[in-house]
């Protein structure tokens, strides 16, 4: 059964540290996988194929010595895919199960606003999915050209927790490191917020992020025109 798993460490504080001390804890785990270390502008990633499960002792520890970082751990076993944060030395998400997204779309305007972001997934006909913006939030079903609000199943719902927990914030979390990166930037915070790592992607990207098959190809400009410009 095919087993992968992206470890990614992001924030303000100290990455290069944090590697460092990762390293001596790893090196001392009997336990501890095979891993491959790539380094983007401000991001540490971790790549594993793991026979037994991803080391999180040795993550967990590692983040307890660097509060003021984001470890997010995203694997996908048999088809199954799951998700956990860690900050501060403990887990404050995890998601198990979660089905994946057959496509996402978000695009960011001035100051970090959120104009529209959505996560959708192919069932049977139709492709069905969760969308919000900066101060709106919505589930969806579309087939034939037609766009329908619709109320979640605990699939759906599922579905749009894994989005806004990989993509978004909201003004409702207490999320400081988010909060003070947003102040950093001279950003308002909205109801629903980019995070921090995903704003700086679209930013390098003019804005927009796609991942959207020929199969939703209208879902975009249905969304904006059936309920991004209605009341």
């Amino acid at each position: 059964m095919a087993f992968t798993a992206v470890v990614r460490i992001s924030g303000a504080g100290r990455i290069a540290d944090f590697r460092e001390r990762l390293r001596w804890l790893m090196v001392r785990d009997a336990e501890a996988e095979d891993y491959t270390e790539h380094h983007t502008d401000g991001v540490l990633e971790y790549h594993f194929t793991p026979r037994k499960g991803i080391p999180f002792p040795a993550f967990t520890q590692a983040s307890g010595d660097f509060p003021e970082l984001r470890v997010e751990a995203q694997w996908e076993h048999d088809g199954v895919r799951g998700r956990a944060v860690i900050e501060n030395g403990r887990v404050v998400q995890e998601v198990k199960g979660a089905p994946g997204a057959d496509g996402v779309d978000v695009e960011v305007g001035e100051q970090g606003r959120l104009i529209l972001g959505f996560s959708c997934k192919r069932m049977s006909s139709a492709v069905l999915g969760y969308a919000a913006t900066a101060d709106r939030q919505t589930y969806f079903r579309y087939a034939g050209g037609h766009l329908e609000l619709i109320e979640p199943d605990t699939e759906l719902e599922d579905l749009a927790f894994a989005f806004a927990g990989e993509w978004l914030w909201y003004d409702e979390e207490a999320a400081p490191l988010e909060r003070a990166r947003y102040a950093g930037y001279g950003f308002p915070v909205r109801g629903a917020n980019l995070r921090a790592e995903k704003l700086a992607l679209l930013r390098r990207q003019d804005g927009r992020h796609s991942t959207l098959d020929a199969a939703a190809a209208g879902l975009r400009d249905a969304l904006v025109q059936e309920w991004l410009k209605k009341p």
